[in-house]
């Protein structure tokens, strides 16, 4: 959660919760049902969030400058996606750039020299309670072969860096974590230059 930001006040202050209900448990993830009291209004609403383990995005660069990718399908959308590698992180897995390395190795059957944090984000606060971790792979490699998991259907493909930019803007880049990763790679090492 965010802290409060120097020199702005507030008068948003934090709801009660005054019931929770038991979870629906649907594999992957649960929907909680809860009374939430309005400290403005003090009137009691029945709102639900969904509990998701915490995500990883690996952006994976190779040392000739091109970001490994994957196409996959995507059954929220009935469609296909270009993306970055990347998962749930597993409760095995001792901290995102764990997830990350094993993510992008089962995905795409690469590699990489160093795995470094870009940062997180909450992806959508308003419903969902997880975290989204941008993991880096400095120097990707291919070292073997992909080994993804039976409920996905995936095609690796490595594209220039440069490229990226004009990808987000076309909509061929289309998944907002995917968008966001790439921006705050950019915001940090500066934005390519297309050739």
């Amino acid at each position: 959660m965010s802290e409060k930001l120097p020199g702005i006040s507030t008068t948003v202050r934090k709801w009660s919760i005054t019931e929770r209900m038991p979870p629906e448990d649907h594999g992957i993830f649960k929907i909680h049902t809860k009374t939430a009291l309005s400290p403005r209004t003090g009137a009691a609403m029945r709102v639900k969030a969904i509990s998701f383990r915490d995500w990883v995005v690996v952006l994976p660069l190779t040392k000739g400058g091109e970001v490994v990718m994957v196409q996959q399908y995507r059954h929220g959308i009935e469609g296909i996606c270009l993306e970055l590698p990347g998962g749930l992180i597993d409760p095995e897995d001792d901290s995102p750039a764990v997830a990350a390395e094993r993510e992008l190795r089962e995905e795409t059957g690469f590699e990489a020299a160093e795995f470094v944090s870009l940062g997180s984000c909450f992806p959508q606060p308003a419903v969902m309670d997880n975290r989204c971790f941008f993991i880096l792979a400095h120097d990707a490699r291919l070292a073997c072969e992909p080994q993804p998991d039976p409920g996905e259907d995936i095609e690796v493909v490595r594209l220039a860096l440069e490229d990226v930019p004009s990808l987000i803007k076309t909509g061929h880049i289309a998944n907002g974590m995917i968008q966001l990763a790439f921006y705050t790679y950019f915001m940090q090492h500066g934005m390519p230059i297309a050739k």
